[in-house]
């Protein structure tokens, strides 16, 4: 029931200025990144106009006498007006390689945004998980001191102390390990951004449906716009074996010096049509084009039901972790009654000071579970985050 709920609910990503948490280099590559692509796009926009030429020669022989110099230039242009659609295929596909940067763009800034965050997230939690475990390590003392008392006044034996002094030291060898993946965090951290974690504000996640995440994911409209360049692609490659239409003409001028000087010029335009009538490679090449097409209609399945999947199995994920939050509150609410009672018992001196310390250690283990849980399940919205193109 709790699961439909999910998926009947929306998902809202409150991420202004959630770009601010990315290092000046990393903006500034993804900026250039955004320029290229754009520049790219414009240069395949008109990549069908063909360039008007200019050419220019001087020569000189002495083969007669006095020496002959001549001098010519011409300005040309030879433009195709029409391809059997190829010319408007051609700016159709410019625009859906356009749209498919734009979107391959957006994917890896999100990727990158998505990377700090959760980094984020995981340094906040080994935080928290390093608080906890000195709490842990605390509790571990009072037990040796307690079971060192026992054993000195004969009530246990030594294997009993023992083993509360291996417990301690296994505690402490795992919060050295916590400390350098405290570490290693930090420095892919910085590889992303240049702030400070601790004064970072986390943007508030929550969750969308699944259908609103289809609708609105960046991985299925880059894989869209992928099929359609492949279609355009498809059919400008058909129309290279079609009849085409160019446009032709030229300016010419040319100066001989001899004995006399001759020069001269002329112009000449007119019409072309023309085509390939033979192409060993014809059918290959148009048949390629059709594979590359299909097989990104295939992908666009592959990519849904993938996505559904992954929206599927993070939802999953969050209800599990909104348990274990709901657990850590129960659990919070006992110790806290567990501690009150604790304290009146050593205020009446039935209970030792070791107890009240013990009992508190525990209570505050369980608040920051309760911490550390919600941090766990913001990680997994900001997996759903990564896609999102909102």
């Amino acid at each position: 029931m709790f699961l439909r709920v999910l998926l009947n609910c929306l998902i809202i990503f409150s991420v202004a200025g959630a770009g601010d948490i990315l290092s000046k280099n990393q903006k500034d590559m993804l900026k250039n990144e955004k320029k290229q692509n754009k520049k790219s796009s414009d240069i395949l926009e008109f990549d069908w106009v063909n360039p008007i030429n200019f050419s220019y020669s001087h020569s000189k022989s002495d083969i007669y006498t006095p020496t002959q110099t001549s001098d010519s230039f011409s300005i040309s242009l030879n433009q195709p007006i029409f391809r059997s659609g190829g010319i408007y295929y051609a700016i159709r596909y410019a625009k859906a390689n356009r749209e498919f940067l734009k979107f391959t763009t957006s994917l890896k800034e999100k990727s990158l945004l998505t990377s700090a965050f959760t980094t984020l997230l995981s340094l906040k939690n080994i935080d928290l998980k390093i608080k906890k475990q000195k709490l842990l390590i605390k509790n571990a003392k009072i037990d040796i001191t307690r079971k060192k008392e026992q054993y000195l006044s004969g009530v246990l034996d030594s294997s009993f102390l023992d083993n509360a002094v291996l417990s301690k030291n296994k505690l402490e060898i795992s919060l050295l390990d916590m400390k350098s993946t405290k570490a290693d965090l930090l420095k892919t951290f910085h590889t992303l951004s240049s702030l400070n974690y601790k004064d970072i504000n986390l943007p508030h996640l929550k969750l969308i449906g699944l259908q609103n995440y289809l609708n609105n994911n960046l991985v299925i409209k880059n894989v869209k716009a992928d099929i359609d360049q492949n279609e355009y692609l498809k059919k400008m490659t058909i129309s290279n074996y079609l009849p085409k239409i160019s446009l032709f003409a030229s300016y010419n001028y040319s100066r001989t010096k001899d004995f006399e000087v001759q020069e001269g010029s002329y112009k000449k335009y007119g019409i072309s049509i023309s085509m390939p009538l033979f192409d060993i490679n014809r059918g290959k090449n148009i048949e390629l084009q059709k594979l590359k097409y299909l097989r990104s209609k295939l992908d666009m399945i592959d990519k849904k039901n993938s996505e559904k999947e992954l929206y599927k199995a993070i939802v999953k994920k969050i209800e599990l972790y909104r348990k274990k939050i709901s657990l850590a509150k129960e659990e919070e609410k006992l110790y806290s009654s567990l501690l009150k009672t604790t304290r009146d018992l050593y205020n009446s001196g039935e209970k030792t000071i070791f107890d009240v310390q013990t009992m508190q250690n525990s209570l505050n283990s369980t608040i920051l579970d309760k911490k550390i849980y919600k941090n766990d399940l913001d990680i997994e919205l900001f997996k759903l985050y990564e896609h999102e193109s909102k």
